[in-house]
């Protein structure tokens, strides 16, 4: 009876599968000296040879097939962060835990269905600390029908960023710690760019905005404010939220916030987000920690 059940559901989601859209990307995973945050020069893990990695956008009820090339010398393996996978955890991710990860030199393809979720959701390196080296990007799915009304629809993704690759950090920090000096300090990007040089969002007059707020980071916190605008939460780590009037919003690594933001009746003056960098763990030191960016509305 158990196995009739089981072969019940796998024809189900079969049938799901067959009526959505596919999705494929081939990603060719290696490294690529590059200085990202525009002080510092080292190897970022990249997707065919270019940075920042391109968010990955699908409709609900899509089937997402990407194609991973490992060009790295280490293992490799793909989490995308918030995906159910209910009988499906072959693709989950989790090195040594649902998989062994591709090995240097091999690939694996990930099927994701997407057929019962939607929301904002991120995809990242799950093998040691590719995920602090670069291997990690927004993971859209759009709802077919939106959770409320909005005129357009925009990602805001912060990354905290290493002086020099995770491995170099953690003997660099140690060796720092035994003579009692502060570790090396991160920088911020912003949609994958230095912080400093990121775009503006470009508001138009009275538009209603839904902005995906995004932590990336590895280990830092995110403070997140736009002065002068009133903020809505709607959705909270790819779940629907009751909508809630914030001042600002506070995110630990990995978590992500839809929220809805009018814009002013005018665009005669400029307007600012400000977003702070911080970690406890951390010593704190004017200019270095915490860190405070800005970006044009």
């Amino acid at each position: 009876m158990l196995f009739l059940i089981w072969e019940l559901l796998l024809l189900l989601n079969s049938a799901a599968i067959g009526f959505a859209e596919r999705v494929e990307l081939f990603w060719d995973i290696g490294r690529l000296n590059i200085s990202r945050d525009g002080y510092n020069t080292w190897d970022s893990i990249c997707v065919n040879n270019a940075v920042p990695i391109p968010p990955v956008h699908v409709t609900q009820g899509d089937v997402l097939v990407l194609n991973v090339r490992n060009s790295l010398d280490v293992p490799t393996a793909v989490h995308a962060h918030g995906i159910y996978h209910n009988y499906t955890d072959y693709y989950d991710g989790a090195e040594m835990v649902t998989e062994c990860g591709i090995p240097p030199g091999e690939n694996f393809t990930y099927i994701i269905d997407t057929t019962t979720q939607a929301g904002d959701l991120w995809i990242h390196g799950h093998v040691h600390s590719q995920l602090t080296d670069g291997f990690r990007t927004p993971f859209i799915i759009h709802e077919k029908v939106k959770p409320t009304t909005y005129d357009k629809d925009e990602v805001l993704y912060f990354e905290d960023w290493n002086e020099r690759t995770f491995e170099d950090m953690v003997a660099i920090d140690a060796k720092l710690k035994l003579a009692n000096i502060p570790p090396l300090y991160r920088t911020m990007l912003i949609n994958g760019v230095n912080a400093n040089t990121s775009k503006s969002l470009h508001f138009e007059p009275r538009k209603r905005y839904r902005l995906r707020i995004m932590s990336l980071s590895t280990s830092s916190w995110i403070k997140f404010r736009m002065p002068g605008h009133t903020m809505h939460v709607i959705s909270k780590d790819g779940v629907e939220a009751v909508p809630m009037e914030v001042d600002g919003l506070d995110l630990g690594p990995g978590q992500r916030v839809s929220i809805i933001v009018t814009a002013h009746d005018t665009a005669e003056f400029n307007y600012m987000y400000n977003v702070t960098l911080y970690a406890n763990f951390i010593p704190l030191y004017p200019g270095l920690m915490p860190r405070h960016y800005s970006g044009l509305i």
